[in-house]
């Protein structure tokens, strides 16, 4: 996070001039609940969670963002996008449950645990799309992470966070590749979805959760890893899912009973 802020400084002081400085707590707290409390959540839960479960666990994303998004922010409750969400589930658990040598390993507390994080996941996308939805993408990611600042400086410094960049420099390219995923995987990519989610139903964008396991496999299979039956059957579940939840079968459908 720290190095994410650094990638994202350049747009700081136009995103100062242009965001009103009464929201600056509001962009606060959504990086609070969307980047920093997740960090650290997860690896907790997954000292006693398996990583199959974790996964489950982490599906549940755009369900929790579409219950969320119908009690308190006035999201329509739209059976359509419901049902795609479902379907786009089942896929989720066909690729994880159905993989061989899964396990499903959990103790009770840190499964709570785990299942708070989808929850944060959820508020932060309702409260970008109804609170923060007329400011710029990137300018409001750059704001989030360098107000993260006052809390990721401390505690990389009292970790010791700091004193392990220049043994990782001089014992290989693990200091680079952690600047690769700060500015791309972090920054770049929380930038891109905060510019999602303002311009599309809150419920599409959080589907994104269940399209990173199929960017997986095909990166796996171009690398020579083999697809197993339940890999296919939960792609296709996933796609048709997603598919449906953004409205492209049903406008299909419509155009064909038009003509």
């Amino acid at each position: 996070m720290f190095f994410s802020a650094i990638a994202l400084s350049p747009f700081l002081l136009k995103a100062i001039r242009i965001i009103p400085l009464k929201y600056f707590g509001t962009i606060f707290f959504v990086g609070l609940i969307g980047s920093f409390l997740p960090a650290f959540l997860y690896p907790f839960a997954q000292q006693k969670i398996s990583s199959s479960l974790a996964g489950i666990v982490n599906a549940f994303t755009p369900i929790c963002t579409f219950a969320i998004g119908v009690m308190f922010y006035g999201i329509k409750n739209d059976r359509i996008k419901l049902t795609g969400t479902v379907l786009a589930l089942i896929g989720a658990f066909c690729l994880i449950l159905l993989k061989p040598n899964a396990e499903l390993k959990a103790d009770g507390f840190y499964l709570l645990v785990a299942f708070t994080v989808p929850f944060l996941y959820g508020l932060n996308g309702n409260i970008i799309k109804t609170k923060l939805g007329d400011f710029p993408g990137l300018q409001m990611t750059a704001i989030m992470y360098v107000s993260l600042m006052v809390l990721c400086i401390p505690i990389a410094y009292l970790s010791g966070a700091f004193h392990q960049i220049p043994v990782a420099i001089s014992q290989g390219n693990a200091f680079y590749h952690l600047l690769a995923l700060s500015v791309l995987g972090s920054a770049v990519a929380m930038a891109l979805f905060n510019v999602l989610i303002q311009k599309v139903h809150v419920l599409f964008a959080a589907s994104v959760t269940y399209l990173m396991p199929l960017v997986s496999l095909v990166v796996g299979w171009m690398d020579g890893e083999s697809l197993a039956w339940n890999d296919l059957l939960g792609f296709s579940f996933i796609l048709l899912g997603v598919m449906i939840m953004n409205g492209i079968i049903r406008r299909f459908k419509t155009t064909d009973e038009n003509r």
